[in-house]
């Protein structure tokens, strides 16, 4: 199958490209022509293509000849609201808009949407549910990922174009998970007296920030949070080799065409993986009661059941191989790379 990706040196998509390229798919890969990740891509037989996602006429000359696109290509954040307009939104009207009118046999159009679109913070003991979505997003990046799922849903309906729309969270890279992007997720002692520092002063938070700091003193570097209710944080993220196959899974899935899914890891539950984590790399590790929770999982079902997706990652593995990817072992990920931006 020929594959238009778009956003092909990020996180998720370098290693999608990695995924294609290994099934034997040819993959023709549009980065940002000024573009300092280029690198990443060298290892893989592509078609790089330095395309401006904000170029409407070079952009859609990419889509003739292709059977499937993933869309990728986004902006985190920027300096203004019109770049997400520019980039999160205009250049998915643009690829679909040249699908009609220059591939219509297009066989799919897969759109990374976000879970940003979802409730995913502090203590939610039910499973996260597609009627718990928003539907008055609460931030202009969140505006653009509904407005690109209704894009995306008015060509399929309208046009016929066999899309699929996932949505994907918060995605790590081996060991990125380990304090390089967000210390918040991270099991290390010192990342989470980083992170907690930073939160409003309160009883609670300064009696967990001495808790911390005591078991890092004494030698205990790892540390399961606990909520306040009881049980250790649990939270459902991505890892970025689960992520980067669900999206090869879209392109072949039938039952996935007109629909939105959650993508997702195993639900890394700190209790679980971090006792692991400890085995393997021969650390001790404190239990910590947090000032706040962070217990949320979602309702998968739909996902497996119509995309014929199950996560190859748990919380044991997860953890483990972004400590052994810190080490400098090979974990099967394309890094996000150290100079470059997370």
């Amino acid at each position: 199958m020929r594959v238009l990706v778009t956003g092909a040196t990020g996180r998720i998509g370098a290693n999608v490209v990695k995924q294609l390229v290994a099934a034997g798919h040819h993959v023709r890969a549009q980065v940002r022509p000024e573009s300092d990740r280029l690198e990443k891509l060298r290892p893989f037989d592509v078609e790089a293509c330095p395309v401006d996602l904000r170029d409407r006429e070079r952009l859609s000359a990419l889509v003739p000849g292709a059977d499937a696109i993933i869309h990728l290509g986004a902006k985190l954040r920027g300096p203004g609201n019109y770049d997400h307009l520019d980039v999160n939104i205009a250049p998915t009207f643009t690829l679909l808009e040249a699908t009609r009118t220059l591939n219509p046999g297009l066989r799919r159009f897969v759109y990374g949407s976000s879970d940003v679109l979802y409730p995913h913070t502090g203590w939610m003991p039910t499973p996260i549910l597609e009627s718990d979505k928003f539907v008055r997003p609460n931030s202009t990046y969140a505006v653009t990922k509904v407005a690109g799922e209704s894009i995306v849903h008015s060509y399929h309906r309208q046009y016929g174009i066999p899309a699929v729309t996932l949505n994907i969270p918060m995605t790590f890279a081996g060991r990125e998970l380990l304090g390089e992007r967000s210390k918040e997720f991270s099991p290390y002692t010192a990342d989470q007296i980083a992170a907690v520092e930073r939160q409003p002063p309160s009883e609670a938070r300064d009696r967990c920030l001495a808790e911390l700091r005591r078991h890092l003193a004494e030698g205990r570097p790892l540390v399961v949070p606990v909520c306040p209710e009881g049980p250790p944080w649990k939270r459902h993220l991505g890892d970025v080799r689960d992520v980067a196959a669900a999206c090869v899974l879209a392109l072949t899935a039938p039952a996935a065409v007109g629909q939105t899914l959650v993508i997702m890891s195993d639900a890394l539950d700190y209790g679980v993986g971090v006792p692991h984590l400890a085995r393997v790399a021969g650390m001790d590790y404190a239990e910590v009661v947090f000032p706040h929770a962070m217990y949320y999982w979602y309702d998968m079902s739909r996902t497996h059941d119509l995309l014929g997706y199950r996560s190859a990652y748990d919380s044991r593995r997860i953890l483990e191989d972004a400590y052994r990817h810190q080490q400098g072992e090979e974990i099967g990920v394309v890094p996000v790379g150290p100079t470059t931006p997370l």
